[in-house]
């Protein structure tokens, strides 16, 4: 998102055109880049992935409000913790459970392919 308002693909609402700053962006690279690379940890993937859960949602609800410009705040808000923080929460679960299910059976050593397939198929 904040690449996107940087380059004026995407217009936020006005109260989050902090989204859209250079230090946003550089915040947002150096989290995604700490988040990658604790994938390939397998300690670590497991625990980042339990903790984040609420940041997700919060990022998710966030997100979405962002996009929603000229609509009525209370229609806004409860769209936007249904629909975003709703959609990223179902998403981290999926990702936390997949993570227990890998770490409990392997010992976490088969969380890197886990992690890879996360990535390379976001979906799963």
């Amino acid at each position: 998102m904040s690449i996107a308002s940087l380059s004026g693909h995407l217009t936020l609402a006005s109260q989050f055109h902090w989204i859209g700053t250079y230090p946003a962006l550089i915040a947002f690279s150096i989290a995604t880049g700490a988040r990658i690379g604790g994938y390939f940890i397998p300690w670590l993937d497991h625990l980042l992935d339990t903790i984040a859960t609420p940041a997700a949602i919060v990022a998710g609800i966030i997100v979405m409000s962002s996009m929603l410009t000229s609509m009525d705040p209370f229609l806004k808000w409860t769209l936007a913790v249904i629909a975003g923080g709703g959609i990223a929460g179902a998403v981290q679960s999926g990702t936390v459970l997949t993570r227990a299910a890998s770490t409990s059976t392997t010992g976490g050593l088969a969380n890197p392919i886990v992690a890879t397939a996360e990535l390379g198929f976001p979906c799963s």
